[in-house]
């Protein structure tokens, strides 16, 4: 066999088979997670772009090369295998350069209008998300491809038409000689071509002065209309005339014109840069507004509609001082929702309490809400996931057979305390133990902190869950994982996960199925990367005792004229609900919002979406406004609640999103998720809210809700206070707390003793037409490992402040006495649900100590389950 034969295959080989291998691999994974029509619809793409564009280049190198060879060697000269190699492998090239515009083609075709027209050249938006994109991709592909066609021709021509001479020292050179008319005339024409692309990108840039950062705002201003614009427009035509000097030069030979038109441009790009930056500081500057007006009027009205901000409603608040004992009764189910666990020191507490061996791991806490024997109520929980990396022993065995997955989770309410100061769980240990859920599913294969792939169905075992010293063992019994049928698939799954294992494993048979893409984050981009995904997936607990995943996706672009950018995006929507199978990884997305850019992607991937109706009840009931929005609306609305251009440029009503103390130090108060009944509302409803305060000073001025709850969902309101109506802001109310001195020496006392004071999240939680500040105390002590406990609750109304040892006591205070509807719960009084958990907590504890064979541990616990007992028969 022909030697140069066996080296090409073995190339090849390398080449093309590991791309075939991933293509079978992301085959099977498309096939299994049942969007194989999103797969195939991208690589079709993908592969036609890759067709045409290498096929056109390479007849344009083909010709080129053809002519700079006829120009060079003579009429007979012929193409030679290496000169073909070349020119294939600079097809291929660009034929795979082409397909990074597989999305900005398929938006084209499938384009839905925004049926609103940027107000300098009437277009509509779709133009500019859609349109102009698709013909940057034409015009980049062709100046790119042709501009190396070009450096191919003149460098063959360099290498081929000089001659080889000896100088008189003996060295060897090349002497080029003047080139033919036949060269000059290729050079001409491609330069030439190169030209005319250039001038239709300034075309195409005059529609991107609408991203103009010149201005007082985003946008093309009066310097980019007046004098840009006109700039760009000769700019392209003078291009245009450089490119026709060039193809005209392959006639009546003067190489002067099109070189002057080059120095012409050179001389009108300085000239004109200089021209608007004396515009903009000698005339515009001085009367900034004046001829800015216009423009500012644009950046509002296009940052208000891309960022959603225009449908917020606006609604007068009070901010009333006259609640009464009575109020809060009749609010009580607000005031059981205040959450009193900041999600950082409870993350603490999960770790310490509930993670039960080292290799599970707590990777968030998530705020939530079910109904609890009938009572809306707000709950935070942490999905027990497996973290294979924090075994003594690590093997591939144990890592990819055994120990395979998490398991279920913990859960406490927003509002509960124990007499000890620790939460109390609604699900905890395990296996889950609950008196209000039926965990039938724990199992949690995919999650947000696994990484690697697992093989499940084999004849190792999985380890199930820890019971005391021993472990037990269960086999999955779910659909996720692609079958490992056929010794094609262990050798394909061999060679993507780089291991030899899968293929000689006694453990993996023809039965067992490959678990990838586990991680939710990496699965949903997988499948549709196209949207951005937001930051926080959540744990749900279904009806039927289930585990899944809900996840935030949004339509973005960075397109839109004339709005204010935000993260590199200036539009976004959630128009995307994302649901994820804990234990089979079926992964659902639900359209909840229309627009026109997620509109496209359903007309691209018709197979993708389901609508928001198909959505099952139980996830339905659990979506939630999504934090990484609503932070966005939150700042962007600080500054463009003002509608008016003049008050808008002078920032005379901007607002901030206001600080609070945390651990010692001043940082930007989190927006957070509370059950409220907001002013005119019949029930109580789970929504997420931020306060405003005036920039540069710290009371507050508005409140911000976005509702959660279907059929409100996505609805947002803005309640403003009154002018010249004083509102203590956050920060206010932290200095208030500093300032009391009976607060401030139970501080020092508790510091003096050893330990440390944490000061939770300051909530500002609406009643009625009021506003209450409850603040949560914890205490943790210096050694490590230990637990922070909630030792204190500090309430603010008015000009009235006080810190107790409970919620109600501290209400108990400020109104005078406790308020009729709410028990007050002294530090040891606990309801039955807190004495039936801490009973179970107990007797767990007594059961470990017996098998440790501590008779001293052993019976404290038996001895404290014999008096919560005997509370609890009282209480019968």
């Amino acid at each position: 066999m022909n030697f140069k034969l066996i080296i090409g295959l073995i190339v090849a080989s390398f080449l093309f088979i590991p791309a075939l291998i991933g293509f079978y691999v992301d085959y099977l994974w498309f096939t299994e997670v049942g969007y194989l029509s999103v797969f195939l619809t991208i690589l079709e793409t993908k592969v036609t772009l890759a067709i045409i564009w290498g096929v056109l280049f390479f007849v344009l190198a083909y010709i080129n090369v053809k002519w700079a060879m006829k120009a060079s060697l003579g009429e007979g000269a012929g193409f030679t295998p290496i000169t073909l190699t070349v020119i294939l492998i600079f097809a291929i090239f660009m034929g795979l350069v082409s397909t990074v515009g597989w999305e900005t083609v398929l938006k084209y075709k499938n384009q839905v209008p925004f049926n609103i027209a940027d107000p300098i050249f009437n277009k509509d938006i779709s133009f500019y998300v859609f349109t102009l994109p698709f013909y940057f991709y034409i015009k980049n592909i062709l100046l790119f491809g042709i501009g190396i066609v070009a450096l191919m021709s003149f460098g063959f021509y360099m290498l081929f038409s000089g001659a080889i001479v000896k100088d008189e020292y003996g060295r060897y050179g090349i002497e080029y000689p003047k080139l033919e008319k036949s060269a000059l005339n290729h050079l001409y024409l491609l330069v030439g071509i190169i030209f005319l692309l250039i001038s239709i990108g300034y075309v195409l840039d005059r529609y991107s002065i609408l991203y103009s950062t010149r201005g007082a705002v985003y946008g093309a201003g009066y310097t980019d209309i007046k004098v840009q614009l006109p700039l760009i427009t000769f700019t392209a035509i003078l291009s245009l005339f450089v490119a026709l000097a060039f193809f005209a030069t392959m006639r009546v030979r003067n190489i002067k014109i099109p070189a002057a038109g080059i120095a012409l441009l050179i001389v009108v790009g300085i000239i004109g840069n200089s021209i608007a930056g004396i515009v903009q500081q000698y005339e515009v500057s001085p009367d900034e507004f004046n001829l800015e007006k216009e423009y500012l009027k644009y950046n509002i009205d296009a940052t208000r509609y891309a960022y959603g901000l225009t449908d917020i409603e606006e609604i007068e608040f009070p901010a009333a001082l006259d609640l009464t004992y009575e109020d809060i009764a009749n609010n009580s189910q607000i005031i059981d929702n205040i959450r009193l666990w900041d999600w950082r020191p409870l993350m603490r507490t999960y770790r310490q309490v509930q993670l039960i061996r080292t290799y599970y791991e707590f990777n968030d806490v998530d705020v939530d809400r079910y109904y609890i024997n009938g009572d809306y109520k707000q709950v935070m929980l942490s999905a027990r996931e497996i973290n294979p990396e924090l075994l003594q022993e690590r093997s591939w065995v144990k890592e990819r057979l055994t120990f395979t997955h998490g398991y279920g989770l913990a859960m406490s309410p927003v509002r509960e305390v124990s007499s000890e100061g620790l939460p109390i769980f609604y699900i905890k240990d395990i296996p889950p133990v609950s008196p209000y859920f039926n965990i039938t599913r724990p199992e949690i294969y995919y999650g947000e902190i696994v990484k690697d792939y697992v093989i499940v169905k084999t004849t190792t075992e999985e380890f199930d869950y820890p019971r005391g010293d021993l472990g037990v063992y269960t086999t999955y019994q779910g659909t996720g994982g692609i079958p490992l049928s056929s010794y094609i698939r262990k050798m394909a799954m061999a060679f993507r996960f780089n291991t030899l294992r899968i293929l000689v494993s006694n453990s993996v048979t023809s039965e067992s199925r490959i678990i990838f893409n586990r991680n939710i984050m990496e699965r949903v981009n997988a499948i549709a990367p196209f949207l951005v995904y937001d930051s926080d997936p959540y744990l749900v607990v279904s009806s039927d005792g289930r585990l899944y995943w809900m996840l935030d996706a949004y339509t973005v672009t960075n397109r839109y004229p004339y709005s204010e950018p935000t993260g590199g995006y200036n539009y976004i929507r959630n128009t995307v609900k994302i649901t994820i199978d804990a234990y089979n990884g079926d992964t659902d997305f639900y359209v909840v919002e229309e627009d026109p850019i997620i509109s496209t992607y359903m007309n691209i991937f018709p197979k993708l979406f389901k609508p928001f109706s198909e959505m099952p009840k139980d996830p339905k009931m659990h979506i939630r406004y999504p934090e990484d929005l609503f932070k966005i609306q939150a700042e962007k609305y600080a500054v463009y609640h003002m509608k008016d251009p003049r008050v808008f440029y002078n920032r005379e009503d901007a607002w901030d999103i206001p600080e609070e103390i945390y651990e010692g130090n001043r940082i930007k108060l989190e927006p957070y998720y509370l059950i409220t009944k907001l002013p005119g509302e019949e029930k109580e409803e789970f929504i997420i809210l931020t306060p405003f305060t005036p920039r540069g000073k710290n009371n507050m001025i508005a409140w911000l809700a976005a509702r959660g709850d279907v059929p409100n969902y996505g609805h947002k309101i803005v309640y403003i206070f009154p002018k010249g109506k004083l509102v203590y802001g956050p920060i206010q109310i932290e200095a208030r707390i500093d300032q009391d001195a009976e607060i401030s020496q139970r501080f020092t006392l508790w510091s003096q003793a050893g330990s440390r004071v944490l000061r939770g999240n300051l909530l500002v939680i609406p009643v009625k037409k009021s506003l209450l500040y409850v603040e949560p105390i914890y205490l943790r002590a210096e050694q490590e490992g230990s637990l922070p406990e909630l030792k204190r609750v500090i309430v603010a109304y008015g000009d009235r402040l006080t810190m107790q040892e409970t919620l109600e006591e501290s209400l108990e205070v400020i109104f005078g006495k406790a308020p009729k509807k709410v028990v007050v719960k002294k530090m040891g009084e606990k309801t039955v649900e807190e004495l039936i958990s801490e009973a179970l907590t107990h007797y767990d504890k007594a059961k470990e100590y017996l098998r440790e064979g501590n008779w001293a541990k052993y019976g404290e616990e038996l001895t404290k389950l014999e008096e919560i007992l005997k509370e609890l028969k009282g209480k019968s």
